[in-house]
Formats: C-alpha cells, structure tokens, sequence
C-alpha cells in the first residue's frame, strides 16, 4: 500500500482521508457514526455535505452508500455529466470489506446466495419476492478467548444490509451490530469496514484502493495484526 494519505478535518470532529482523486470522481473513508447523505433532518451533519463544503465542490455526489454505522471507501461524484458512468464503475467495481462477528465460524470461506427483501428499519431473508444478494465471506483470523472472528466479505451485488444480515442468517453477526445481533451491545461501534475498491477508469487503467484497518479495531481484537488481508 502507499503512503498513507493526510487526513482531513471536517466539521463535527470528523476525520477523513481522500485515498483516490481525478477530475470525475474521488474516493474518501468515511467515518463511522455519520450518515453518508442528507437525511430527512436538514440539520443533521452528513459526510457528502462536510467533504463538500471543505472541498468546495457544491455538485458532490455520492454514487455508493454505506450504512451510519459503517465506515470505509466511498465513491463520490465531481462531475455531474459523469453521473451514468461512474453508476456503471460502481456496478463493475470490485468491493471488500472487512468485518468482526460474534463467534468462531467452522468454515474459513462461505459463499453465500440468498433473497433479501427490503423492511422498514431492516431487511429479511426471504425465499421468494426478494433480490438476489451473492456474498464471499473469508475468515481470516480467530480470537478464541473473547470468541469473535476477523474476516473479509466480498459482495457480488449490492442490496441493504447485505453482509450484516447474512452473517447473522449464519450465526455470526457483525460485532455492534444492534439491529441484526445482540442488541444490548455495549460495542462503541458496528465492526464493518469497506476496505478495498477494485475498479477500471474511464481511461481503461486498473486501480485497486485500500484503505487500512481501523486503529480503534486493532485495540478491539489484537490478533488483527496476524491476519494477511492483503494476500486476500
């Protein structure tokens, strides 16, 4: 990986980085803990809006969405003409994530195909009536004693809650995780991190971007550092 980009201060003490820029579109790390688009309430802080406004880029626009409790890489519009080719990138793009789930799973790969339908807070697990969703999970490293598992989560399509409700279906949801696992959590965060975005340019030139783990993870469960997510 290169050098690590500088972060970025934004409003709201929110920390982000740009880690891929060209004239059309930009990929950022959105923090956890902020929606990634405006929300009903105008006064709600939103990261498009906070990267927009450092940036001065008032047509940014968000072409991915991650969940309030994800953070990771985020594909963001510069240019409006752009807008039906970089849907196009996003549906080519190559997308993984990282997570940490409740147990110690007996396979170390699963791939997953299923129905989800959408709900109003949440999304089911359907036999018929839904849109097929495709996941490859890879567990890369164990913590036996605190019982949770690292692993990598590759996701072939696009729908709500994707990875979320598919390792809870599994018996090993995401770590915070309170509306598809315990919702008690005492958890300071959902453990779900898009991590590496594989795409092909306008201009045809391959890009592969990753972000690093998060450093509050790595306090979280330790043995992270033994896992090789790159050779993954």
């Amino acid at each position: 990986m290169s050098s690590l980009p500088k972060p970025i201060q934004l409003k709201g003490n929110f920390t982000t980085r740009i880690y891929f820029e060209n004239d059309d579109f930009l990929l950022a790390d959105k923090p956890e803990g902020i929606p990634v688009h405006e929300t009903k309430d105008p006064n709600r802080l939103d990261f498009t809006r906070l990267l927009a406004n450092h940036l001065h880029l008032p047509e940014l626009r968000t072409i991915n969405r991650l969940d309030l409790g994800t953070s990771g890489l985020v594909l963001l519009g510069k240019n409006k003409t752009k807008n039906l080719d970089l849907d196009n990138l996003l549906k080519e793009a190559e997308k993984k994530y990282i997570f940490i789930c409740e147990g110690i799973p007996l396979w170390k790969e699963q791939r997953m195909e299923c129905f989800i339908k959408d709900g109003n807070k949440q999304v089911n697990i359907v036999r018929s009536g839904g849109n097929k969703a495709i996941t490859e999970f890879n567990i890369l490293v164990s913590d036996k004693k605190n019982n949770i598992s690292f692993g990598l989560a590759k996701i072939l399509t696009g729908r709500r809650h994707q990875i979320r409700v598919m390792l809870s279906n599994l018996g090993f949801p995401i770590l915070g995780d309170q509306v598809y696992g315990k919702k008690e959590s005492r958890e300071r965060r959902m453990y779900l991190h898009a991590f590496r975005f594989s795409f092909t340019d306008f201009s045809g030139q391959k890009h592969m971007v990753e972000t690093e783990v998060p450093a509050d993870w790595m306090n979280r469960m330790p043995s992270i550092t033994d896992a090789k997510i790159q050779s993954n």
